[in-house]
Formats: structure tokens, C-alpha cells, sequence
């Protein structure tokens, strides 16, 4: 079949060549390699069919055939580059209807047929190929790309097919040529446009490339914005920024798709806090609040309420095994970031996954509760899961360890803590700019303070003695034998004796006398007055 290849331009006759090209395109439709083509005859192949695509007076037919059997050849890596020249990029570009003054024009339904399947060629062979790269993201064809994708937010449109390869050909560019994204935001405005075409789309949810569209251009923002520095941001950058906040809210109050959501959330990862002040935003005053809508002290947090059910219908899907770094890490960070940023959305979380304790007698991570839940996210060996379910309880807790250990136990937080350096530091000092919360002492909660083991973070069950009914003799044998297992432990490295150092971390010692002096050491700085929630 490889070998028809080579034969199928030797004739210039229409009805030959579409015959040769159709039978071509029809048995390697699934193909995704060609290892009987040397790199010889698709350099051949290449300029035979740049030649057919730049004749003009050609049938669309035999262009769209030819587009589709480049296609297909564009899949496999291997001679790629030989095969793509100039000409046939231009050939290509021109048929995509990328080229300057030429992107605006609509073409008839025989010619979209053509624009079409030179738009996947495109999206192929830039995927694929260093050189198409270099020609695709030059500067006029980009401006040409996002002036055709911004035209989509008036009345006449392209196919939703057309505007889903236009949004994942420049998705596939600001990927693989960093260098466009500068142009893009600064000589195209494309945050702002993208923006508005979101907005546009979302509104036409009932088809099944508004969907995929929508994740394209979110992907696409990620890229555009995730390497700009937070610092000294220009007055174009932070409303690029708020656009986005704004954006990823309505999204996210309109019932989206779990993988618009996800990239939804992916995006505000980057936005930080120009993006999630715009999560919030005030009751209405008539009191015709939408059904999205989630009061809570005088202001509607209906998009933060979504991405709390998203996590924690991942946490009930990770119950069920092992929790993955991409399902849980996302949302987590961005809730946490949230929760920094804007004082109301802490307080909503913390009331949503750390509400005041009243069940003591079961440890923090047994249960159904959020509480529960991302309390086992903290014993995870997937130390990127860990960090974050750390992360974000611990901004709930407003920066104090000593409040984290009262709701997860230092069982469960120690290595958190460990990595972070805060164990055994004594809690920040709170000012009077901290935002209020309610005091979370519960009766409960005061009646079994004393008995509460700060290790677990439950209260202590009562156990019999293991050692009632010995002997003093039986008690020395048993003392001698677990010092000799300590020593063996310790002999075979196997168990290391640390202490807390300055920095709140563990470092090893090692004998007893500088075990002993590093506690003496560090014990006033230790010293901690509450665990209380009032601030």
C-alpha cells in the first residue's frame, strides 16, 4: 500500500488522480506510521502534493483528497520534516485560509470542505513538526488565526467544527512556540477575546464541539498566562487577570461539564488573587437571586460552592482507591490559594470542612465528612496530594499549626508539618486586620479537652493494664527486652532518635545528652498559649 504512494501523482489527469487518491486515503484511513517510506519519497511526496494544492485550476475535490492524504502521512514523525517544505506549508496556510486579508472571507460550502481538511493538516503536521512550527507561529499567520477565532463573537460564524480547530491549532501553538504568547496577550489581545468568545459559547452548551471548544480555549488561557509573574503586574495584565476571575465564575455557576470544570479550575490556579476576588459577588438587592446562588454573610460564593462539591466528589471516587496527583491536586490548590487571597472564602470553606468539633470519641480520619476525608489525604504516599490537602487545611487554620494538629491530630500531620518546618513553632501572633471567625470550642469539644490524645486527635480509649498481674521480675524481663530491641533498631539504622531543631524540622542525634540539650533548647519557643478558633 506504501508503495501506491509513489505512484499516485505520475498522473496529471483529474479523474486518475482522484481515483488514485481516493483509493489511497480509503486503506490507510486508521494508519499512524509508514516505515516503508524512506525519507527520499516523502520528500518526493511532499512536492507532489504542493504541487497539486498550488494549482488553481485543480477541483476543491482533488484538494480536499490531497489534504486528507497529508493528513494521514503527517501522523508518523519519522520524514516528516523532509516531506514538509515552504511551498507546500504555503499551499497549506493558503488553503486554511490563514493568510493575511484573506482570513475574514467565508468560503462556499465546496471550498469548506477543503478549509476544513486544511485546518487538521495544520493542527497535525505544527503537533509534529519543528519546521511547520516556525512557519505557523510567525506573526502574520497568528494574527490571522486569532482575528478569524475573535470574529466568532458576531453574528456570522464559522462552523462549530471550523472555530474547534482554530481554537486547538492556536491551543497547539502556545504550547509548542512559547515565544507567540507575548504577541498573542500584547499585539492580539487574545485574553480579553477569548474571554468574551467563552462567554459567548457558553451559552450554546446543547452541542458536543461547544464543549470541547470551551476546553480549548481554556487551555489555551492556562498557556497564556502561566508564566507571568504575579509581581509588577501592568495595569493590561491585572485586568487580563480580572477577566479571567470573571470568567472562570460564570462558568462555573452554569452547570458546566466535569471537564470544563476541570480545566476551569486548572485555569485559576494561575489567575490568583486578581481572579479570585471575582468569585464573590454581592446578593442581589431585589432579592432575585439566580438558583446558583450561595449566600453566605451577605455575598453569593455559588462558584467556591462548586468547586467544594467538585472535591468532594473526588474524594468519594479516590475512597474507592488510590487518589491520583491530577484529580485532587488542582482544586485543592486553588481553594487554597482562594482561601489566602479573599477572607470570606476562608471563612465559608472552614465553616464547609472544618466546622466546629463536636464528634471527639472517632479519629479525624474516620468518617464521610470533608473533614475526614482530606484528613486521610495527609497519610497519602503520594507526597504532591499530601502537601496540598496540607496546604489548604492549614490556610484554613489561618497559618497555625497548633490549630491544624486540634482538628487532623499530629499523627496525621506530622509529616506535613515535618517537610513545611513547623513542627513544635509556636503559633503566628494574630492581628486585629485577621478576620473574625466563631470560636469553635464546642460543649462537646470542652468537656473532653483534657482527655483528648493530641497524637490521634480523638479522645483516649480506655485500655486495660497489659501489665497488671506481672511480676517485678516479669516487668524487668520485659523493660531489658525492649531495650535490647531499641538498641538492635538503633544499631541497624533502622530507627534514628531526631529532635526538633530551630527551624521546625527533624534532624537526627546522636546520643541522649544531645537529644536532651536540643529539647532544653528549643522549649520556650515551643510554648503556645490556645488552640482556639477565635481570632
Amino acid at each position: 500500500m506504501e508503495e501506491h504512494f509513489l505512484r499516485i501523482f505520475e498522473t496529471e489527469e483529474p479523474e486518475k488522480l482522484h481515483q488514485s487518491l481516493t483509493k489511497a486515503v480509503q486503506q490507510n484511513f486508521n494508519a499512524s506510521s509508514f516505515p516503508n517510506l524512506s525519507q527520499l519519497d516523502k520528500k518526493r511526496l511532499g512536492e507532489q502534493m504542493a504541487k497539486v494544492l498550488a494549482d488553481e485550476n485543480a477541483r476543491h475535490l482533488l484538494h480536499a483528497l490531497t489534504l486528507e492524504l497529508l493528513k494521514i502521512l503527517a501522523r508518523d514523525k519519522t520524514g516528516l520534516e523532509e516531506m514538509i517544505n515552504d511551498d507546500l506549508l504555503r499551499c497549506v496556510t493558503h488553503a486554511a485560509r490563514l493568510e493575511p486579508d484573506f482570513h475574514g472571507t467565508f468560503p462556499d460550502q465546496t471550498e469548506l470542505t477543503v478549509t476544513t481538511e486544511a485546518q487538521k493538516v495544520l493542527c497535525n503536521v505544527v503537533f509534529n513538526s519543528g519546521s511547520a512550527q516556525r512557519y505557523v507561529s510567525r506573526q502574520e499567520v497568528v494574527e490571522a488565526l486569532m482575528s478569524r477565532i475573535s470574529a466568532n463573537k458576531d453574528k456570522k460564524r464559522w462552523s462549530l467544527e471550523n472555530q474547534f480547530l482554530d481554537v486547538k491549532l492556536l491551543f497547539i501553538l502556545t504550547i509548542l512556540c512559547a515565544e507567540i504568547r507575548s504577541v498573542l496577550r500584547n499585539d492580539c489581545h487574545a485574553v480579553q477575546d477569548l474571554c468574551i468568545y467563552a462567554t459567548c459559547l457558553h451559552d450554546k452548551k446543547q452541542h458536543t464541539f461547544v464543549n470541547n471548544i470551551l476546553c480549548e480555549i481554556l487551555k489555551t488561557l492556562f498557556n497564556l498566562v502561566c508564566n507571568i509573574s504575579q509581581i509588577n503586574l501592568t495595569m493590561s495584565e491585572e485586568m487580563d487577570f480580572v477577566n479571567l476571575g470573571q470568567v472562570c465564575r460564570e462558568m462555573l455557576v452554569k452547570k458546566p461539564s466535569d471537564e470544563v470544570k476541570r480545566h476551569v479550575i486548572n485555569l485559576l490556579t494561575v489567575v490568583k488573587n486578581f481572579g479570585y476576588s471575582q468569585l464573590v459577588v454581592p446578593i442581589a438587592e431585589d432579592g432575585n437571586s439566580p438558583e446558583s446562588a450561595v449566600p453566605f454573610e451577605g455575598v453569593d460564593l455559588g462558584a467556591v460552592a462548586v468547586m467544594l462539591h467538585f472535591l468532594e466528589e473526588k474524594l468519594s471516587i479516590a475512597g474507592g482507591g488510590k487518589p491520583t496527583d491530577d484529580q485532587l491536586s488542582p482544586v485543592l490548590c486553588t481553594l487554597t490559594e482562594a482561601a489566602k487571597a479573599v477572607p470570606v472564602i476562608r471563612r465559608f470553606l472552614k465553616a464547609q470542612i472544618l466546622p466546629p468539633l463536636r464528634e471527639l470519641h472517632q479519629r479525624p480520619e474516620v468518617g464521610t465528612t470533608m473533614r475526614n476525608k482530606i484528613c486521610r489525604l495527609l497519610t497519602s504516599t503520594q507526597i504532591s496530594v499530601r502537601d496540598s490537602a496540607g496546604d489548604l487545611l492549614f490556610a484554613l487554620c489561618k497559618g497555625n499549626a497548633k490549630r491544624l494538629i486540634k482538628y487532623t491530630g499530629y499523627g496525621n500531620a506530622a509529616g506535613w508539618l515535618a517537610d513545611r518546618g513547623l513542627m513544635g513553632l509556636p503559633a503566628p501572633v494574630l492581628t486585629a486586620e485577621d478576620d473574625s471567625d466563631t470560636n469553635s470550642d464546642t460543649e462537646e469539644y470542652s468537656a473532653v479537652k483534657s482527655d483528648i490524645d493530641p497524637m490521634t486527635g480523638a479522645v483516649r480509649v480506655e485500655r486495660p493494664d497489659p501489665m497488671a498481674g506481672m511480676s517485678d521480675e516479669q516487668k524487668e524481663h520485659l523493660a531489658m527486652e525492649l531495650v535490647h530491641g531499641m538498641d538492635k533498631l538503633l544499631r541497624t539504622g533502622q530507627f534514628k532518635p531526631v529532635a526538633v531543631g530551630a527551624d521546625g524540622r527533624p534532624h537526627s542525634v546522636e546520643n541522649v545528652m544531645q537529644f536532651r540539650e536540643e529539647i532544653l533548647k528549643n522549649q520556650p519557643e515551643r510554648q503556645s498559649k490556645s488552640d482556639s478558633d477565635s481570632d
